[in-house]
C-alpha cells in the first residue's frame, strides 16, 4: 500500500493539480475519483488514507460545478518505442527486447559509469543555462509520463513564445523527449539535441534521425532545424551541427526501422549470438545475462 501513496502524492496529485490550474477540470476529478477507487480497494483503515478519501472527496465537491466549463487538455498516452529503445533496437534487437520484457535481468549500473551519465546531464544542464535559460522544463513540471505528450501540446499552443526542456511528443506509436524546444513568435520551431560526445557515433545519429522523424510529423515545415549539440572539449564549451537536412534525407528508412522494431517486441525474445554489438556503439546492460543463457544452452559437461 504504501507504494501506491507515494504513487498519489508524486504524480497523479500533481497531474491533477495542473490540470485544475489549465482548466481541465474533467482530468483532475477522473484522477481523484481513481484515487478514492484504489484507496477503497486496498483500504487498511488507517487515519492517514481514511484523511485522504475525504480530502479527494471534498475537492471533486469543489471542481463539480466548473466541469461544464472544463476543457480536455491533458490525455493519458500511451506508445510502443522510445528515443532510447529505438537506439537499442538499431543496436541489437535482444538488446530492446530485454530492455522492455525483462528490466529485471539487466547488471547494475558501475560507479564509472553512472558517473559518466551524471556528467552528460550536468553538460546538457549548462547547455540549457547559458544557452536557453529559464525554459519550462516538462519532467519536473509534470512528472507523469503519460501526460508529458498533451502538456507540451498545450503549452505550444497557448505560449506565443517557449522555451521547453524536455519537450515530448509521441507520433506514430513512438515518444521522443527533446533535450531543448524553442518556439519563436512567428510559430517556428528550433529543436536541440544535447551530447557530451565530441563526435557523433552511429547511436547519435540515429537519435538524431528518431527524433526528426517524429517531430517532423508533428510539425511539418515549421520546424526550422534541428541541431545536434556536441562538446567542443573545453569547459563548458560545445559546437553546433543542424542537422536537419541529414535527418530529413534518411526519413523513409527511419520509419522502416520503426516498424521492424515494433515488430520486435510483438515476438518472442530474438535468438542472437554475442558479439560486437554486445559492446558497440555502447555497452549492453543485458551481457552478463547473455552470457548465463550461452553457458546454460551450451554446457562443459
Amino acid at each position: 500500500m504504501n507504494n501506491y501513496k507515494s504513487y498519489i502524492d508524486n504524480l497523479s496529485l500533481r497531474v491533477a493539480e495542473i490540470a485544475i490550474e489549465i482548466g481541465d477540470f474533467e482530468c483532475a476529478v477522473k484522477i481523484y475519483r481513481k484515487a478514492i477507487e484504489r484507496l477503497n480497494k486496498y483500504n487498511e483503515n488507517n487515519l492517514y488514507e481514511l484523511h485522504l478519501i475525504q480530502t479527494f472527496l471534498k475537492k471533486i465537491d469543489q471542481l463539480e460545478d466548473k466541469l461544464a466549463v472544463s476543457k480536455s487538455i491533458l490525455i493519458y498516452d500511451t506508445w510502443r518505442l522510445s528515443k532510447s529503445a529505438f537506439v537499442k533496437g538499431i543496436q541489437c534487437h535482444k538488446y530492446l527486447y530485454l530492455d522492455k520484457f525483462k528490466k529485471f535481468e539487466q547488471t547494475p549500473i558501475s560507479i564509472e559509469k553512472q558517473a559518466l551519465f551524471d556528467k552528460g546531464r550536468n553538460f546538457e544542464a549548462d547547455f540549457r543555462k547559458l544557452a536557453f535559460p529559464d525554459g519550462i522544463n516538462i519532467k519536473d513540471k509534470v512528472a507523469h509520463y503519460a501526460y508529458f505528450n498533451s502538456y507540451t501540446q498545450y503549452l505550444l499552443d497557448t505560449l506565443p513564445q517557449a522555451i521547453l526542456y524536455e519537450a515530448t511528443i509521441i507520433e506514430d506509436e513512438v515518444m521522443v523527449m527533446c533535450d531543448v524546444l524553442v518556439k519563436k513568435e512567428d510559430g517556428m520551431i528550433d529543436i536541440y539535441e544535447v551530447k557530451l560526445n565530441r563526435e557523433p557515433n552511429e547511436a547519435i545519429y540515429y537519435d538524431i534521425f528518431l527524433q526528426y522523424y517524429i517531430c517532423e510529423k508533428r510539425f511539418g515545415d515549421r520546424l526550422r532545424s534541428f541541431n545536434l549539440i556536441l562538446s567542443n572539449g573545453e569547459d563548458n564549451g560545445w559546437k553546433i551541427d543542424n542537422c536537419k537536412e541529414n535527418a530529413k534525407e534518411m526519413t523513409t528508412i527511419t520509419a522502416g526501422l520503426v516498424n521492424e522494431l515494433k515488430k520486435v517486441i510483438e515476438n518472442n525474445e530474438p535468438e542472437r549470438k554475442m558479439g560486437q554489438q554486445c559492446r558497440q556503439p555502447y555497452e549492453c546492460s543485458f551481457i552478463d545475462y547473455c552470457h548465463r543463457l550461452y553457458e546454460k544452452n551450451n554446457p562443459i559437461f
